[in-house]
């Protein structure tokens, strides 16, 4: 019978790596889905009487100042709206979710509402906490 050498260990286990590693992934893909592209912190108005959505749309934020920013890119200009609108589209019937600040002025709401619908944006939207 062979006796065996004591010295340092020169093979790394890799059963424990990878279990780490699968934890890991698992905690960031379902911290990656509960994130929404936003730029900036928007406070929404709560509803009582909330629709759930079936499809994907593209949401557009406006925060208190009335800065807007599209799926989560900021717009630097007014006039970039609807071309940064429309490359998000991707050739789909656009659906609009509003996610307004409820200290952003009404007016900025509807400017944005306007713009819509001269992209002929039919389907439109406004994002509330529902209570």
């Amino acid at each position: 019978m062979k006796g065996h050498i004591h010295g340092p260990i020169t093979e790394i286990n890799m059963i424990p790596f990878v279990d780490i590693v699968l934890v890991i992934l698992i905690i960031f893909l379902l911290t990656a889905t509960v994130m929404l592209p936003r730029t900036f912190s928007i406070a929404l108005p709560q509803a009582t009487q909330a629709d759930k959505l079936e499809s994907v749309p593209i949401i557009i934020s406006i925060d208190r100042e009335g800065k807007i920013a599209i799926n989560g890119l900021r717009l630097k200009q007014d006039g970039d709206f609807a071309r940064m609108f429309q490359s998000q589209m991707q050739g789909k019937e656009p659906l609009a979710i509003i996610a307004a600040d409820k200290d952003s002025r009404h007016g900025r709401l509807i400017e944005v509402i306007d713009l819509l619908k001269s992209l002929q944006v039919k389907r439109i939207g406004i994002e509330v906490e529902q209570k």
